[in-house]
């Protein structure tokens, strides 16, 4: 009996042995992509950085145009503030790719993109429309005896998601107001500003509430370029180049996967397109929600092809998931980036303004076709994805 029991001890250790050398063996294989995935974090850092601070650099040239009109209101500097705006819009459109991934942007413990983007936007909770000639917190003077940074984000989203205080659209409605015409955008008029002989009512309160919305805004993406920056003191970026690689890369894929198919695709083009609502467009008092999809779009090849052109002329670029994918699986490479191509293409061919290209029979078929690329691009970045061994 003892002899059979030492047996049985040895051939289990025998066992364990090989085993635990088999586990061995299988942790110790070398990632051959390691290096590229090291490079990958840093073109993707780099690119995050450029736009972001892109975005603050034009969104403090919009808040300095939104003084300037509030200070003197007249259709020459409301021009330049509503010029100033759709300037902004063009790089913050390009920063889409850098959420959904619970960075500095959008994490859940102090993330402000909530600050700077939300929408839709219900506008009578800020100011008057039409029917409503008192709406909103601008025309509420006791309930909001003062108009400062506190009154205005404690409100933001405050009961409702549609409850929208602060960000790009809050300023957009308050220099164009409501699209009443088929044909163009917002026709607010500067007087509305004029605190002698001006149209509507509290026009001081609404220059005032126009100009915290731009020192909120800067703030915010302050906080986001400042994260990233790559020279700043125990900054997001540090932790992002610190990061496990694969964990680096299942974010980047995760974020090209969600913008191109959930929220492009399917948020920020198909709802509106199933409503036949403007109300569900993403720039609908500026008419200028062709552009966001069309730089969203940009976006995501952005960052697959690891380039980015700053605004002062400057090409931000590295080494790209595009050179990653081209090395693992040329074909599936090649197949994304001419979807690339084939989406800006059918983006190129909707009728502008986009709340008629939704409405107008004959050019609905041409919103369809860009929402079909996107979910075509979005099922071929899930199948890049699989090469590597994620899933989500």
């Amino acid at each position: 009996m003892k002899n059979v029991i030492t047996y049985i001890a040895l051939v289990t250790l025998v066992l364990v042995s090989c085993k635990k050398k088999k586990e061995d063996d299988n942790t110790s294989t070398p990632d051959p992509y390691a290096t590229q995935k090291t490079q990958l974090k840093t073109t993707y850092a780099d690119m995050a950085f450029a736009v972001y601070n892109d975005a603050l650099l034009t969104s403090q040239d919009l808040r300095n145009a939104l003084y300037a009109f509030v200070d003197n209101p007249s259709l020459t500097t409301h021009n330049a503030a509503k010029q100033a705006w759709l300037d902004a819009r063009e790089v913050y459109g390009q920063t889409e790719i850098f959420r959904f991934v619970d960075g500095p942007i959008d994490n859940a413990s102090d993330g402000p993109e909530g600050l700077i983007n939300a929408w839709p936007m219900d506008e009578a909770y800020v100011d008057y429309v039409v029917g409503a000639p008192n709406a909103g917190i601008i025309n509420d003077v006791a309930t909001y005896p003062t108009i400062n940074a506190t009154t205005i984000i404690s409100t933001n989203e405050f009961g409702s998601e549609e409850n929208i205080s602060a960000g790009y659209h809050a300023i957009e409605f308050l220099l164009w107001g409501q699209d009443l015409d088929a044909s163009g955008a917002g026709a607010r008029s500067y007087t509305d500003y004029l605190t002698v002989g001006g149209t509507n009512s509290n026009q001081q309160r609404r220059g005032e509430y126009l100009k915290v919305l731009g020192d909120i805004l800067v703030a915010a993406l302050q906080q986001v370029s400042d994260a990233w920056d790559p020279n700043g003191a125990g900054n997001y970026r540090q932790t992002f180049l610190a990061m496990d690689s694969n964990t680096a890369l299942r974010k980047m894929f995760n974020s090209l996967r969600v913008l191109s198919g959930i929220e492009l695709a399917g948020e920020r083009i198909y709802v509106a397109y199933e409503n036949s609502n403007q109300e569900d467009e993403h720039s609908c008092f500026s008419d200028n929600t062709h552009r966001d999809i069309y730089l969203n779009a940009l976006a995501i090849s952005n960052l697959y092809q690891g380039n980015y052109t700053r605004v002062s002329g400057t090409i931000v670029t590295g080494y790209a998931l595009e050179d990653l994918v081209a090395e693992a699986d040329a074909t599936k490479n090649t197949e994304l980036l001419a979807r690339f191509q084939t989406t800006e293409n059918l983006i190129g061919l909707m009728y502008t303004p986009f709340d008629q290209a939704i409405v107008l029979p004959a050019e609905r078929p041409k919103v369809l076709d860009v929402v079909t690329s996107l979910q075509t691009e979005q099922t071929v970045i899930l199948s890049i994805a699989g090469v590597f061994g994620i899933t989500f």
